[in-house]
């Protein structure tokens, strides 16, 4: 399998940038976040516009098999998820997501319904301020290829494994052979410690474990994730790392009432493992927002992110 990138439709920015600047609760942020990179409202008006245009010259030609071929650069994601990133402390983004879906939606159908499938460049979503494209046919939101990833090189190769493994069962019937589930607990587990390392113990202490690093990952989770969404999660963790020891140490702890058969039926099914990808996935958004919310990545590093990106949307050449 090669290396999926988040490579979205001009459609998904113009829909996104039309949202962001209809929404008149985020001009503030949203124009101090430009300024950062000496731009204003204006530009990103003037870009929503560059990307509608390249989507409508595009769209009477697209094809179901070949859409994603059409798809811009990396780049754009790039710029978009920086600046959703600088809006990460003004509320929830899974409302602004819901609807760009929408949005991308209505206008597939209108513009392109020789579309019988929505292709992957036309799969966006936001999670934790991060912006991404869900691939695969498994769920309609899950997995999640980032725009961005965290700058630990380890969490990044970790977290597209996860990708991968998650893209691999969707050809697999269920119920999945135990060690299909047990193998992302084992790298849920692996990647929340990295995420959030527990400190080393004071001489004499007891050493904190991975209870500790997914605690720390859901507080900081209740404000990125809708109620609904973290009640969920919270009800995941409860007895996730019991289950997850014993998947990978084979024997239940002595006080433990449940067998490694027990923990192991309750990894053969998307549903059963639902929760847990959707826990790491906000894991792994909110920090990637939250390290890009002081970071600006080198291809915006320029006067203007416009003087190169704009040669991926051109519908006329002289």
């Amino acid at each position: 399998m090669g290396e999926l990138t988040c490579q979205l439709s001009p459609l998904v920015f113009a829909e996104l940038y039309y949202l962001l600047l209809a929404d008149g609760n985020l001009g503030g942020e949203l124009g101090e976040r430009l300024g950062e990179i000496g731009c204003d409202l204006e530009w990103l008006e003037a870009r929503a516009q560059d990307y509608d245009a390249k989507w409508c010259f595009d769209a009477p030609s697209l094809e179901t098999e070949a859409a994603d071929d059409l798809a811009l650069p990396v780049e754009h994601s790039v710029l978009a998820t920086w600046l959703l990133a600088g809006l990460r402390n003004t509320g929830l983004s899974d409302e602004l997501s819901s609807n760009l879906v929408d949005a991308v939606q209505r206008r597939m159908d209108a513009d392109a319904p020789q579309l019988d499938v929505r292709p992957q460049s036309l799969s966006p979503i936001i999670r934790g301020w991060t912006l991404g494209m869900v691939a695969g046919t498994l769920d309609p939101a899950l997995p999640m290829v980032l725009a961005w990833y965290p700058a630990d090189p380890h969490i990044r190769a970790a977290y597209k494994g996860l990708v991968e493994q998650v893209l691999h069962l969707q050809d697999i019937p269920e119920p999945w052979p135990e060690l299909a589930g047990t193998a992302l607990y084992v790298r849920t587990g692996g990647l929340a410690e990295a995420l959030r390392p527990a400190p080393e113990p004071a001489a004499g202490g007891r050493k904190r474990g991975l209870q500790y690093s997914i605690d720390l990952l859901m507080v900081e989770a209740k404000p990125q994730a809708p109620p609904h969404v973290w009640d969920r999660l919270r009800s995941n963790w409860m007895n996730w790392v019991t289950r997850r020891n014993t998947l990978t140490h084979v024997k239940p702890s002595e006080d433990s009432t449940s067998t490694f058969e027990d923990h192991a039926a309750q990894v053969r099914t998307w549903y059963e493992i639902y929760p847990t990808v959707l826990g790491i996935t906000q894991f792994t958004c909110q920090e990637v927002s939250l390290e890009l919310q002081e970071t600006i990545p080198p291809s915006l590093r320029t006067s203007d992110p416009w003087e190169y990106l704009q040669y991926d949307v051109k519908t006329t050449w002289d």
